[in-house]
């Protein structure tokens, strides 16, 4: 059945959640493609590949902090309702997102601008740590369980939107302004249109109401509310969250590294033209949006994993042959690798989220869903820049950054081959 034949309030309830989702993700990731521009703006070095290292640090501290905004948001989710933190996270991503647009660069004020900058990083990411995770079980919760594997590929469709927009952004700002326009006032400009946009998304969003799932919950005497959600997930559902960190991990290297960083890796390193590696990016992020909503849409038919056995062993088997065609420093080969990985990583992508919340029940949904995302993406994802560039800088090797990727692939096929389907189930 086609999403398009949900009630009236589910499509609602997908648009919000994915409209929210694409800026809030934006907001967020916008910072990573203009890494060359906050390198010499905020961390000024001899040595540019020690500039990145600093600006790729700042990245990693976004994502850090975001297990501590998950079990923060994810609390509250789990003992107050689902709508209250779906809104407030918003918010929060909004106001540094726009602040960071009117930062003071190091010329200007020294040492205190990146500090700022990482202050604002760190409020970006604990809003990330609750929102994502918030609008997979917001959204997951409200429609049928035969439908629940699209509905979750749709809010990633639009997080990938954030992606693309942010992609976007940094291409059409490379073709039209010079690099001193850019350094002098261009990099401000997508963070203070993704704060204004971050705003009137919250608004829309308080308009939506409780999951009917959670309503129930609460409603029914023999339901008892679990006081400590966090620590009830550690204690009883330990390889419930095995399987979504894992599961995760794969996810995360894929976006950080292959999305967020491979621009980065292939202009400043493999010296590929800025302009056009940004365009074959925004392509491909659009055709692996257009994938992950086709794979969540095939899930709800044959099951989640044996699309997440096939996405691993893919990674597993061709990673190092991607960074090996890379490096022929051919741009036949860069369209051929990032169509190959915008296809393939569908399997994960498109999958992973919706089997996460199938894991955890009603009680401890929220929280569940959001260790596993924000423990996958902090220390596995966000490190992912900084990891292949030292890689790189400490082995001499370019194709170094394949072997993080082959063995996040490894720890997802673990997770993946213990998991039990169930698509189509109701959730308890």
């Amino acid at each position: 059945m086609s999403v398009f034949k949900l009630p009236a309030t589910n499509r609602k309830i997908i648009f919000l959640s994915s409209l929210g989702g694409a800026l809030e993700f934006y907001d967020f990731i916008i910072y990573v493609f203009f890494a060359n521009e906050f390198s010499e703006l905020f961390f000024p070095r001899h040595n540019h590949l020690v500039s990145l290292m600093s600006v790729y640090a700042t990245f990693a501290i976004g994502y850090l902090i975001r297990p501590l905004g998950g079990m923060i948001f994810s609390h509250i989710g789990d003992t107050s309702g689902r709508k209250k933190t779906f809104v407030a996270t918003l918010l929060l991503m909004a106001l540094p997102t726009f602040l960071i647009g009117l930062l003071p660069t190091y010329y200007m004020i020294g040492n205190w601008a990146p500090l700022l900058l990482m202050l604002l990083r760190l409020l970006q990411g604990l809003s990330v740590g609750g929102e994502i995770p918030g609008a997979i079980t917001f959204a997951g919760e409200h429609v049928d369980p035969k439908q629940r594997g699209l509905t979750c590929a749709i809010i990633f469709f639009g997080i990938n939107f954030g992606l693309v927009l942010g992609s976007g952004v940094s291409t059409c700002l490379s073709m039209v302004c010079s690099h001193e326009q850019i350094l002098s006032w261009g990099w401000r400009l997508p963070f203070i249109i993704g704060g204004l946009l971050g705003v009137v998304s919250f608004y829309l969003r308080k308009q939506l109401t409780e999951t009917p799932i959670f309503r129930d919950f609460q409603s029914q005497a023999h339901n008892k509310q679990v006081s400590f959600p966090i620590w009830e997930v550690l204690c009883r559902y330990r390889m419930q969250l095995f399987q979504g960190i894992a599961l995760t991990w794969l996810d995360a290297v894929i976006v950080c590294l292959l999305f967020l960083y491979l621009p980065t890796y292939l202009t400043s390193i493999l010296h590929y033209p800025k302009e056009t590696i940004n365009i074959i990016n925004t392509i491909t992020l659009v055709l692996n949006s257009i994938m992950l909503v086709v794979l969540g849409w095939l899930s709800d038919h044959f099951g989640r994993r044996k699309f997440l056995i096939i996405g691993a062993l893919i990674f597993i088997v061709f990673g190092y042959g991607f960074f090996y065609l890379l490096a022929q420093q051919q741009i036949i080969n860069v369209v051929i690798v990032m169509t190959i990985v915008a296809l393939c990583s569908a399997c994960i992508t498109g999958i992973y989220t919706c089997t996460i919340i199938e894991l955890f029940p009603t009680a401890v949904r929220y929280t569940g869903m959001a260790l596993s995302y924000n423990i996958g993406f902090a220390f596995f994802g966000g490190l992912t820049p900084l990891i292949a560039t030292s890689l790189i800088s400490f082995t001499g090797n370019i194709l170094s950054p394949s072997f993080y990727l082959m063995v996040s692939a490894t720890i997802c096929l673990i997770g993946a081959a213990t998991l039990k389907n169930k698509h189509r189930q109701a959730l308890i």
